[in-house]
């Protein structure tokens, strides 16, 4: 057999091989929005954060500081189950300043990603 039939046999055969092998998604969960959104100016404390994701996963912390980094209770909403959202509601009211809400969570793959939403809030008027 010349060298180049060889090659497009051997090209072809594996290309065959592969199509016939199944796909598994090696994708991450991400997260897909926030309320507050990341960066936003919000008039008044919000009464809740939440976390949308690509998919779901479980959120294992959630976290609310302030600019001086004095954390700030959340109740969380809705437990710890998988899902493609996580909910909490805030404790008490939040004084104007900035804020950073980090979270952490596993997709169910066991892969872990983190992240942080930055949010300001203003006195209501």
């Amino acid at each position: 057999m010349l060298p180049r039939t060889a090659f497009l046999r051997n090209a072809l055969l594996a290309a065959a091989l592969a199509a016939m092998m199944p796909v598994t998604a090696s994708a991450h969960a991400m997260l897909h929005g926030s309320d507050p959104a990341d960066g936003a100016t919000v008039s008044g404390s919000p009464r809740a954060v939440n976390l949308t994701f690509s998919e779901e996963c479980r959120v294992t912390a959630l976290r609310l500081l302030d600019e001086a980094g004095k954390e700030h209770q959340l109740r969380r909403d809705g437990g710890r189950a998988a899902s493609s959202r996580a909910s909490a509601t805030v404790a008490s009211p939040l004084p104007p300043g900035a804020y950073r809400l980090e979270w952490r969570a596993m997709g169910d793959d066991g892969h872990v990603m983190s992240g942080a939403v930055r949010f300001a809030v203003t006195s209501s008027r």
